[in-house]
Formats: C-alpha cells, sequence, structure tokens
C-alpha cells in the first residue's frame, strides 16, 4: 500500500476525488482514507498543518496500515530568487531549521540520533524527476522542477532576511511545515519517503495573499507529478524494482 498525506484540504482534495474509497478510519482525529488509485491499493490522510500533526499522521500510518512508501505533497514557499510559483520541488534532503541544540555545540537542524539533514531514497527521486517529465515537459509554459533539500519548521515564513538565512545555512531550495518531521518519523521505522512540493508564493510582505491566491493551482501541480507517478509504480516489494528499472542509465 502506497501512503499519500497532505497538511491542507485543498492539498488533498482532488487525490479524494479520483480514488475508489474502500473504508475510512478515524485516530487521533485524523481520518485515513483507503481506497484505489491508479489501480494502485493506497491510503490518503490530510495530516493537518505543523510538525506535530505531520508527526502523529505519519506514524499512525505506519503502524495502522501496511504502507510500503509514503509520499507527503502539497505546497511550499520559495528560497530561490529564480523560482517562480507553480515550481516543483522534489526532496533529496530534509531538515528541521527550528530544531536548535547549538547552545552545546550542534549545528542548526542537528538530530542527536541522525544528524542534520536525513536523506530521501535517490530511487524515488529520480522516479519523481520522471514523472514531472511525463507531466509536464511537452506543455506550453511548464512549471521548472528543483531537486534539492526542503527545510521544516513551525513557521510560515514571510521574512526575507529569514529566507536568506534559511538559503544559506541549509543550501535549501523551499521551505514548509510539515516535510522534515514526517521524513524523519518515516527514516526512524524505515519507511521509504518523498517530499513532493509545489512552489505557492515566493515570500515577503505578499506572502500569505500569494498562497492564498494560488493555493487551487499549486495543488494541481502536484497532484498530477504524483498521480503519475502512481500510474506506473507498483507496491510492496516490486515499488523499488519499478524505479530501478525506469532510471536504469
Amino acid at each position: 500500500m502506497i501512503g499519500l498525506m497532505g497538511a491542507m484540504a485543498e492539498e488533498v482534495a482532488l487525490f479524494c476525488q479520483e480514488m475508489e474509497i474502500k473504508s475510512t478510519h478515524k485516530y487521533a482525529g485524523m481520518e485515513y482514507i483507503v481506497g484505489e488509485m491508479c489501480d494502485q491499493q493506497v491510503v490518503l490522510l490530510q495530516s493537518g498543518i505543523g510538525k506535530v500533526k505531520a508527526t502523529m499522521g505519519t506514524q499512525i500510518m505506519i503502524d495502522r496500515f501496511d504502507v510500503d512508501m509514503i509520499i507527503f505533497t502539497g505546497l511550499a514557499g520559495a528560497l530561490m530568487p529564480n523560482m517562480t510559483r507553480g515550481d516543483i520541488v522534489v526532496s533529496d534532503n530534509v531538515v528541521q531549521y527550528d530544531f536548535d541544540l547549538t547552545a552545546f555545540g550542534r549545528r542548526h537542524g542537528e538530530l542527536p540520533d541522525v544528524g542534520r539533514m536525513i536523506e530521501v531514497d535517490n530511487r524515488l527521486v529520480k522516479f519523481a524527476c520522471y514523472a514531472w517529465q511525463d507531466v509536464f515537459e511537452s506543455e506550453e509554459d511548464a512549471p521548472e522542477i528543483y531537486v534539492g533539500t526542503i527545510c521544516s519548521g513551525d513557521r510560515f515564513i514571510t521574512d526575507p532576511r529569514k529566507i536568506s538565512w534559511l538559503q544559506r545555512e541549509f543550501g535549501a531550495v523551499a521551505t514548509e511545515m510539515e516535510g522534515a518531521a514526517f521524513g524523519y518519523t518515516c527514516h526512524l521505522n524505515e519507511v521509504g519517503f518523498l517530499v513532493i512540493r509545489t512552489i505557492s508564493d515566493t515570500g515577503g510582505d505578499e506572502a500569505t495573499i500569494d498562497f492564498n491566491a494560488y493555493l487551487e493551482i499549486a495543488s494541481k501541480n502536484s497532484f498530477k507529478m504524483v498521480h503519475s507517478m502512481l500510474q506506473v509504480i507498483s507496491y510492496r516489494d516490486d515499488a523499488y524494482k519499478t524505479v530501478d528499472n525506469l532510471t536504469q542509465g
């Protein structure tokens, strides 16, 4: 089974519409929707906003459902000046920028047990890039795709100075509020994971306005990416074999 997660209702709405729903289950106030999409067995969750909700939702999904991998999708803020709204970001690493043990000689975001950056399985990263080609490469005015570090913290970033610091400190390309906590939980449970985000805003004083105005379009782009992946990927033991076969050479 493949797990699908997003923080906000708008970010998972298209997945829910496309699913053939088999059952629903409620744990800790969160609804897990089990069904089929693109001939795959999936479980869908709107986790809620922030790292705590993402962690809770991820752990319950792993404990209660037989997931082989989980994809977290939704929106993010740009950290690179050349990015525009609608561009796609695929994580190769995730980091919690607001985890701070610098008083003990550690770097910002460094976790005592796993280090600073949590690496995503490179095969899933490559697979996502093939999905972008499938969906967008032939489209006029197609969004760009960026592969890089996504940094997470319990704050919506609007301060240009903070944006600059996140890029310099972590080499990050996008920021949001769930991905690193989600990835950390998957890593500890040895479950494959990937974060796919669509840029909804570019920071600054107008970031909240941009976010709300672009929510629907950005959510559609994220959905198209994941939907393409589900159309061809095999679940359970064949999942990574499929990725390896498609990315040979």
